[in-house]
């Protein structure tokens, strides 16, 4: 699941493709600290979100995601958990009639 600031994040690295941070903050309507847009970049990489690279003394991130793929994983996982909620209603409610 990710949070509102990461998907605007998301959404700008999907349409500019590989960045570094001041290249993030840069394109975000909201002006955000670059350590506040640092921090976001780290946890998306450790979601598994971003790949990143060194270069020179920044990070590149790119997303290992198109926004076609991580909509289809977000509706199967809305799907999965719709899926997983009515079968635990059912094991419940044979429980209350035993």
């Amino acid at each position: 699941m990710l949070g509102p600031l990461e998907i605007r994040v998301m959404e700008v690295l999907w349409t500019a493709g590989q960045s570094s941070v001041r290249d993030v903050v840069e394109k975000l309507e909201r002006k955000l600290a670059y350590t506040t847009v640092m921090t976001t970049l780290d946890r998306l990489f450790k979601k598994g979100m971003l790949a990143r690279q060194k270069s020179e003394r920044a990070f590149l991130y790119l997303p290992r995601l198109s926004n076609q793929e991580w909509e289809r994983r977000r509706a199967g996982d809305l799907v999965a958990g719709f899926l997983a909620g009515r079968s635990e209603e059912r094991r419940v409610g044979k429980e209350c009639r035993s």
